[in-house]
Order: structure tokens, then sequence, then C-alpha cells
């Protein structure tokens, strides 16, 4: 049975597939410049949007800004521009087992570095488990 607070990383996972595969494919025709400033359009639309619904409210920038505030939206980039070139060369089963992989390690980091959480044994046991399946896929 799948549990429902699973469902929205199930749902964004779907979406990064989708997203790399149909970039790849308008980068073909366009490029890869102007399909990540479609992209940025369509992201900043519907930003604004949903600030204009009050969908998800917060303070304005103001003097809080940090510079660290810049990390996730180049990390973002990244992805949006990183994962249509990967998937072009080593399609999109391999691409996307390797950023998996990718997300397990730095999401352990990342738990216990920043969250406080440690890897307990079982957490280290599943891991391994979908790094070694990756690996095995990969070949």
């Amino acid at each position: 049975m799948l549990r429902v607070d699973f469902l929205i990383p199930f749902i964004v996972g779907f979406c990064a597939v989708i997203q790399a595969g149909l970039n790849r494919k308008i980068a073909a025709s366009w490029g890869l410049s102007w399909t990540i400033v479609l992209n940025t359009s369509i992201l900043l639309a519907v930003g604004f949007l949903c600030l204009s619904m009050g969908l998800w409210s917060g303070k304005a920038a103001s003097s809080t800004f940090r510079l660290w505030y810049l990390i996730p939206g180049l990390a973002g980039f990244a992805i949006v521009a990183g994962l249509p070139l990967s998937v072009g060369k080593i399609g999109a089963l391999s691409t996307f087992l390797i950023l998996i992989s990718a997300q397990i390690i730095f999401s352990a980091l990342w738990d216990k570095g920043f969250e406080g959480i440690a890897l307990s044994w079982t957490r280290a046991l599943g891991a391994t488990l979908v790094l070694v399946g990756a690996w095995i896929a990969t070949k």
C-alpha cells in the first residue's frame, strides 16, 4: 500500500523524468539555453500566480536576505540544464539511477549535518541496497 506521505516525492520523481526527457527534445530543436529560458519563464509565472493567490505566504525579501539564498536557484539551474544533457548521453535510466545514488549519499550527509538525524543501521542498509541495485542496473 502506498503511503500518502510518499506521494509527493513519487510525483516529483515522475516530474523529474518527464521534465528531463521533454527538455531534451525541446533542446534538440530550440537549443538548451532557450529551453532553460522557457522553463524559467514558466516557473516564474506559476510562482507569481501562487504568490498572488496567497497559496504560500511569507515575508517579502528584505534585510533578512543572505547570500546563500542563491544556492537553491543555482542548484535548480544545474538540474534543468544537466538532466537533459545526461539523458542524451547515457539515457534516462542510467541518469536517474546515478542521480538517486548521489541523492542518497548527500541526503544522509544532510540529515546528519543539518537536521541532526543519525544514520541508523536500517537506513544505512536500505541506502546500500539501493546503491548496489543502481550499480548493477548501470552495468
